[in-house]
């Protein structure tokens, strides 16, 4: 009987097939689950990571050999952290959308846990498997604690309103207690991090653009006027010559930035496209 109240879980365990999807690097699970006839309807599913690495995961198809209604499919797209990082499962639900007030009862206390994880609670140090969204005012932009003149002010707050950036939890400055301690690294949540490719290609552009945009501008000179601003959209900027013959072709990387593999082109803002 479908109640929607929270029913025990039915687990099972996932072996990997020799099914290859589309000839890519991408990799089938099979796992046989006997669900009782007044389980109901299946909403959620839960899953551990037994590798010693994380693992991405594109979707999760139910099929129900008993049950009419076809398949039901769990769409994912997200990295499962391994078990030995953190024994805390994942949770992903069914590809139905319900409002607060239309929930099953069985679901609730699953969706307010799994918001509560990506909230979290302001403490500790973020790690890079995580996917905790917490908020904190941009107070690592400098470094006092290798010199004095890299001390730079907290942007946040109400003296200094800017955006939010995603805490990281690093251990404060010795120099200044409001400013964090530099790192090598910046925590993203895991599902919005660069893939290792895209994080190679991204410092490969980093090298190559910046000492050519440095080499085309004066320092000392700002824009003259709004006209100069808009150029930038319009015109773009000549970027010199690349002194390295092998390097990357910017605009493959970054084709909304660089229109050609000189020229360096703002993408209008959607305001200045509607006016």
């Amino acid at each position: 009987m479908d109640t929607g109240l929270e029913k025990p879980t039915v687990k099972g365990f996932a072996h990997k097939t020799d099914k290859y999807i589309e000839g890519d690097n991408k990799i089938s699970y099979e796992s046989n689950l006997k669900i009782p006839n007044d389980f109901g309807k299946v909403g959620a599913i839960i899953v551990k990571n037994e590798h010693h690495k994380e693992m991405f995961v594109e979707n999760i198809v139910i099929i129900q050999k008993r049950l009419l209604g076809g398949p039901i499919n769990v769409t994912c797209n997200s990295w499962i952290h391994s078990k030995f990082d953190n024994k805390e499962p994942r949770i992903f639900f069914v590809d139905k959308s319900y409002l607060p007030s239309q929930t099953p009862s069985g679901l609730i206390s699953y969706r307010e846990k799994e918001l509560q994880i990506l909230r979290g609670d302001g403490t500790g140090e973020r790690k890079t498997f995580e996917r905790i969204y917490d908020y904190d005012v941009y107070n690592d932009l400098g470094d006092p604690d290798s010199r004095d003149d890299l001390w730079r002010p907290v942007l946040g707050g109400k003296e200094r309103p800017y955006p939010r950036r995603c805490r990281t939890g690093r251990a404060r400055s010795k120099i200044d207690p409001l400013s964090e301690s530099r790192t090598t690294s910046i925590y993203v949540p895991r599902d919005e991090a660069f893939s290792e490719v895209k994080h190679k290609s991204f410092w490969s552009l980093l090298s190559s653009l910046l000492p050519r945009i440095g080499s085309s501008s004066d320092n000392d000179v700002g824009f003259p006027n709004f006209t100069a601003i808009d150029n930038l959209y319009s015109e773009g900027v000549q970027l010199p010559a690349a002194t390295n013959k092998s390097t990357i072709n910017l605009g493959d990387i970054l084709p909304r930035l660089v229109k050609a593999y000189d020229l360096l082109q703002f993408e209008k803002p959607e305001l200045i496209k509607s006016n």
